[in-house]
C-alpha cells in the first residue's frame, strides 16, 4: 500500500506537505538556471554561495533541534517555515554574491532545522507503532509533490524568462507559508524533558554510536546527488544514450519511491534490522555506480539499458537508505530529546550534501568510470560497520550509558 492514513493529530500536515513539495520540486529543477541566466551570476560564485549555505545548515541543525525540545517542535517548525518563505522571497532581490550568500544561508539553516524538527514533531504526535508509517506516508506525499513540481520547473526552464522565474519563486515562497499554516493546526507537543535530564555528557553530541550512525546515513544521502548532479552530466558527456534518459530515470524514481516507501520502511522497524538494511542500501547503490560507469562506451541502446538497470538499483538503494535512517534514528533516541537527536542526523545529512556538488562533479564525473567505482566503494565501506555500531548503540541504551535514556520507542 503506497500511502497509509496519517494519525489523526498529523492529518493537517498532509496538504501542507504536498503543496510545499510541489513548490520545492519546481525550485530545485530550475534554481541553477535562475542564478546563472536570470541573476547572471558566474557558476563559480553560485557554487561558493551554496557551499557556504551548506555549512550554515550544518551549524544550525542540532541547535534548532534543541530549541524545539525546549520550546515545542510545532512552534519551532512554524517559525522555520516562515523563515524559509522569507528566504525564498529573498531570491527575488538577489543582485550579487553577497546577497546570494545571505539568502542561501538563511534558506539552508531553515531547511536543515525543519528536517530535524519535523521528524521530532511526528515522533511527538504519533504512537510508537505508528511513527515509521507516518514518516513514510509523509515522504510519499513529498515525492508526489516533487514529481509534479519538477514538471512545472521544466516548463519554466523552457520559457527561460525573468517573469517565469519570478512567478515560480513567489509561488514557492507562498507554499512555505501554507506549510506554516498547516503546521500551526497541529496539536502542541510539550517541550522535551531533556533540559532537566541532561547529564554531564551534555546531550546528543557525546552519544558516539548515534553520531556514527548519523554519519553513515549522511554518506548514503549522496544517492540524491548521484541522480540530480552526476547522472545528467554523465549521460550527456560520457555516454551515447539520449540526454533525456537521466530525466526519465528521475521521474521513474519518484513514482517508485512514492509507491514502495511505506512497505519498504516496515523491514527496518528496529535498529538491528535497520542496520542490515543500511548495509544492503550501500551494496545496491554500489551496484548502481558500477552500472552507470559501464554505460560509458557502448552504443546508445546498450548504454540506455545499463542506465536503466542502474536506475533500478539506485531506487532500491534509496528506498532502503530512507528506511534505515528512520529505523536507526527514531528508536535509538531518548524520549523528550527528539529534536536534539534528529538534529544530529540532520547534521550528517547536511555535511554530505555540502560536499556532494564538488564530489559529484570533480570526482565522480571528473574521474570518469574510476570516479563511479570510487563512489561505489565509499557506499560499501561506510555501511559495512553499521550492524556492529547499531549493536553498540542498543547496548548503550540498555545499560543506560547513552545520555538521558528512556524506554525504546
Amino acid at each position: 500500500m503506497p500511502f497509509l492514513p496519517l494519525p489523526t493529530a498529523l492529518r493537517p500536515l498532509a496538504p501542507g506537505t504536498l503543496v510545499s513539495a510541489l513548490g520545492n520540486g519546481a525550485w530545485y529543477a530550475s534554481w541553477a538556471l535562475f542564478l546563472t541566466r536570470s541573476v547572471q551570476l558566474p557558476a563559480a560564485q553560485a557554487g561558493l554561495a551554496l557551499t557556504l549555505a551548506g555549512l550554515a545548515g550544518i551549524a544550525a541543525a542540532t541547535p534548532l533541534g534543541r530549541l524545539a525540545d525546549r520550546l515545542g517542535s510545532r512552534e519551532v517548525l512554524v517559525a522555520l517555515s516562515v523563515l524559509q518563505a522569507l528566504a525564498m522571497a529573498g531570491f527575488l532581490i538577489v543582485d550579487g554574491l553577497v546577497d546570494l550568500i545571505v539568502v542561501a544561508c538563511a534558506m539552508s539553516a531553515g531547511q536543515q532545522g525543519a528536517t530535524a524538527v519535523r521528524t521530532a514533531l511526528v515522533v511527538g504526535l504519533a504512537e510508537p507503532a505508528e511513527r515509521l508509517d507516518a514518516l513514510s506516508s509523509l515522504r510519499v506525499l513529498s515525492h508526489a509533490g516533487d514529481a509534479l513540481g519538477a514538471a512545472v520547473g521544466a516548463l519554466v526552464i523552457q520559457l527561460d524568462t525573468r517573469a517565469g522565474y519570478t512567478g515560480l519563486i513567489a509561488a514557492n515562497a507562498t507554499t512555505f507559508l501554507g506549510y506554516a499554516i498547516a503546521a500551526a493546526r497541529l496539536p502542541h507537543v510539550p517541550a522535551g524533558t531533556g533540559v532537566v535530564q541532561r547529564g554531564a555528557g551534555g546531550g546528543a553530541r557525546p552519544d558516539v554510536p548515534y553520531k556514527a550512525l548519523a554519519g553513515i546515513c549522511g554518506v548514503l544521502t549522496l544517492c540524491w546527488a548521484m541522480v540530480s548532479t552526476a547522472l545528467p552530466l554523465w549521460v550527456a558527456g560520457h555516454t551515447e544514450a539520449p540526454r533525456a534518459t537521466s530525466g526519465i530515470l528521475v521521474v521513474v524514481s519518484s513514482v517508485a519511491i512514492a509507491a514502495l516507501q511505506v512497505r519498504c520502511t516496515r523491514v527496518a522497524s528496529h535498529p538491528a534490522a535497520a542496520a542490515r538494511v543500511a548495509l544492503l542500501s550501500g551494496v545496491a547503490l554500489a551496484a548502481a555506480c558500477i552500472l552507470f560507469a559501464a554505460a560509458s562506451g557502448p552504443a546508445a541502446q546498450t548504454a540506455a539499458l545499463l542506465l536503466a538497470a542502474g536506475g533500478i538499483a539506485h531506487i532500491a538503494g534509496e528506498l532502503l537508505f530512507v528506511a534505515a535512517s528512520w529505523g536507526l534514528s527514531v528508536p535509538l533516541m531518548p524520549e523528550g530529546r527528539a529534536g536534539e537527536y534528529q538534529g544530529v542526523f540532520a547534521t550528517g545529512e547536511a555535511a554530505a550534501q555540502t560536499a556532494a556538488p564538488m564530489l559529484m562533479t570533480a570526482v565522480v564525473v571528473g574521474w570518469g568510470q574510476t570516479g563511479w567505482l570510487a563512489l561505489g566503494a565509499l557506499f560499501v565501506a561506510a555501511t559495512l560497520p553499521a550492524p556492529a555500531i547499531a549493536r553498540r548503540a542498543v547496548r548503550a541504551r540498555e545499560r543506560g550509558s547513552a545520555p538521558a535514556p528512556a524506554p525504546s520507542a
